[in-house]
């Protein structure tokens, strides 16, 4: 496993502003704390669109019409928004869906992103499908909320797979990849989180690395 470290070493030197975006992950501070955004970003992530062409620039664009004007600024906001507005910014029903739904079930947890941390804090890896219960989420938006929420771990996707399986066999079972994941990371001096975001780097050129770390920066 030694290539491992090696590549993980290499994309690190390469973007350090994504290790320090992991703590801000993880201290549950992107897009200025807000766990609306957080919510919206993990929406959208799922249904498996490009993150950094189309995902991140919805989020902007929704920060900009929806939160910054004052017009969704809780999670209930959120729950309650008119899909027909939302549509201006994103025209996919299932990503609303799943962002209604997960706002939702942060609801019974309390509010904003202390809703989110203390969410994230009980939910069961093991037990994913009972911490979220929202049609078109998976377990792959359920990593990735937790991840938000404060907790070092690793989305089982499939790029993170193949990142992963090209220097040692893994578990094919998602539960089990999850626990093989974190305990390499730690194993080679890593947070599971900071693997989980190099891997995703690891499918870009050099110059788009530069590029997608300066955006880091911003969420």
């Amino acid at each position: 496993m030694g290539a491992l470290k090696e590549e993980l070493d290499t994309l690190a030197r390469k973007s350090p502003e994504t290790l320090r975006f992991c703590g801000k992950v993880l201290r549950s501070e992107r897009y200025g704390g807000s766990a609306i955004l957080m919510v919206v970003d993990a929406a959208i992530t799922s249904v498996g669109v490009n993150y950094f062409s189309v995902v991140v620039p919805r989020v902007l664009q929704f920060k900009e019409k929806f939160v910054d004007s004052g017009e969704i600024s809780t999670l209930e906001d959120l729950v309650r928004a008119d899909e027909s507005r939302l549509y201006s910014i994103w025209r996919n029903r299932r990503s609303w869906s799943v962002a209604k739904g997960v706002a939702e079930e942060l609801l019974e947890h309390g509010d904003g992103v202390e809703a989110l941390r203390r969410w994230a804090s009980k939910a069961e890896l093991e037990s994913w499908r009972e911490w979220l219960k929202v049609s078109g989420a998976g377990i792959n938006t359920f990593q990735y909320l937790r991840m938000m929420g404060g907790v070092d771990t690793v989305m089982p996707d499939r790029i993170v797979r193949r990142f992963v399986e090209r220097h040692v066999s893994a578990p094919k079972n998602q539960v089990e990849f999850v626990r093989f994941a974190e305990d390499i990371a730690h194993d080679h001096g890593y947070m599971a989180v900071e693997l989980c975001w190099l891997s995703w780097l690891s499918s870009y050129d050099d110059e788009r690395i530069r590029k997608y770390s300066a955006l880091l920066e911003k969420i």
